[in-house]
């Protein structure tokens, strides 16, 4: 008879050990599917969010590292700017697919009215700031980063020319809610004043000097809607206000606004703040692998995907348990399968020296075995594969719903690449679900472990004595 007919047999006429090995294999496979789908679906959500926050890179003063300075290092050390031709060797290097650099400062107007989101009960306008409401963002990349990158949409007008940003053109690029605030159109001149603060004697503060700084508007952008945690809605209207009233200019125009409102009082050296678009993730290593020997001392790499890690704590928690459930589950797996298989042969041993004194060789016995216990297995993998799922939806909820309650605010320090993606994006994005690739991963995880638990079983068959049985 061949082997495959009698495993079948065999599987039909000892019922009640095949369902305890049927039932043995369902809850094991419940934890393999289980740890399964969770690792998957983690690591799909990290790929999104990490997709979702770019290739951007900046260079800046690790201030977590200067704030571990004691008093008397802090008193000697010198900071040190970045240059333009320190940047621009950087932005030269093949990893980078386009880059830019910026310097910023704060004008006031007494033409046109800064936006507020802002509101009382009462609906009047909270004011704030002391009349310099207007941040003057200089750019050195023409079509403009922001824009570029897709966290602003230009939606009148046109970005900037090559000439206009080598030239210091007086042209700029504002917010769609600045424009329609003052009914400014693509084509008007807007005038900012650059105001010179000096205390008195009395203390309260008085402008001693003043001049207009004239603008062409040659396009309006709308800032891409600030996400934060509804907690924090007070500071995403802040943001939002930051960013609609934020004006591009070329970056030789704010340094010639700082450089008026330092006057002769001391040397000003530009400060500049660098953005590098990456070619790929990928580069991101090789990238601060060559950038960090160039940088003067306390500088340091920070790329946007750092931020992952401290809005996904909650996923990557899951993800390492995850992955020390599978581990430990294939490893109880292959030995509690291969000693409850290995007691069963015990019992068969009369029908196994049958089998071999009548010639039949080592190898179809084995395979007769391994048929057994594989038939069994992919039936109880099948049904373990929607419970697995199904157990791994609602452990994973669990644990989430746990780490939200016990994560603790860690002291924050700002960085450019920070990103307004929330760990309640980070959850959104994580789903369990069925999906093809989950289940060849399954199977193949499920029928290898199966495969390894019969090598026990295996070595007691060879070891068989045909002779000594039928004694």
């Amino acid at each position: 008879m061949n082997f495959l007919k009698r495993g079948l047999l065999s599987i039909t006429r000892r019922k009640g050990k095949s369902l305890i090995l049927l039932a043995v294999l369902f809850i094991l496979g419940n934890v393999i599917a289980g740890a399964i789908s969770i690792s998957q679906a983690t690591a799909n959500v990290e790929e999104s969010i990490k997709d979702k926050l770019g290739t951007a890179a900046t260079v800046e003063l690790d201030y977590e590292e200067l704030e571990s300075m004691d008093e008397s290092e802090m008193m000697n050390f010198e900071i040190q700017n970045l240059d333009e031709e320190l940047i621009n060797q950087i932005g030269e290097l093949p990893y980078v697919k386009y880059y830019d650099y910026n310097t910023t400062t704060y004008l006031a107007s007494e033409e046109i009215d800064s936006y507020n989101g802002m509101e009382e009960e009462d609906g009047e306008y909270i004011e704030q700031g002391m009349g310099m409401e207007f941040q003057l963002k200089g750019v050195n990349y023409a079509p403009v980063l922001d824009i570029e990158e897709g966290k602003s949409n230009l939606v009148e007008g046109r970005v900037f020319t090559e000439e206009e940003i080598e030239n210091g053109t007086p042209v700029a690029i504002i917010s769609k809610k600045l424009a329609e605030k003052n009914n400014i159109q693509v084509g008007d001149t807007l005038s900012l004043m650059n105001q010179i603060y000096e205390f008195s004697e009395s203390g309260e503060e008085e402008i001693t000097d003043s001049r207009d700084v004239p603008l062409e508007v040659v396009g309006i952008f709308e800032p891409q809607t600030v996400n934060t945690d509804s907690e924090n809605q007070e500071q995403a209207d802040f943001m939002d206000m930051e960013l609609q009233n934020t004006i591009y200019v070329a970056n030789e125009i704010v340094s010639q606004e700082i450089k008026y409102s330092v006057g002769d009082q001391a040397e000003y050296e530009d400060y500049f703040i660098p953005a590098f678009v990456l070619n790929k993730p990928e580069d991101a290593e090789a990238f601060e692998e060559e950038v960090t020997p160039l940088l003067p001392e306390l500088f340091i790499v920070r790329h946007a995907t750092d931020s992952y890690e401290s809005i996904a704590a909650p996923i990557e928690s899951m993800s390492t348990l995850s992955k020390y459930v599978l581990i430990v589950s294939i490893i109880t797996t292959i030995l509690i399968i291969g000693l409850v298989v290995l007691l069963f042969l015990r019992d068969r041993k009369h029908e196994l020296g049958i089998y071999l004194s009548l010639g039949e060789s080592r190898i179809r016995v084995i395979g007769q075995i391994v048929t057994e216990v594989l038939i069994v297995s992919i039936i109880g993998m099948t049904l373990s594969l929607f419970t697995g799922n199904l157990l791994a939806q609602t452990v994973s909820d669990s644990m989430i719903d746990n780490d939200n309650n016990n994560q603790r605010e860690e002291q924050m320090y700002y960085s450019e690449m920070q990103t307004d993606l929330t760990t309640d994006d980070v959850l959104e994005a994580y789903e369990v679900n069925l999906t093809g690739e989950f289940i060849l991963l399954f199977y193949a995880v499920g029928i290898i472990t199966i495969l390894l638990s019969t090598l026990i079983p295996l070595i007691y068959i060879i070891r068989l004595n045909p002779k000594k049985i039928m004694m």
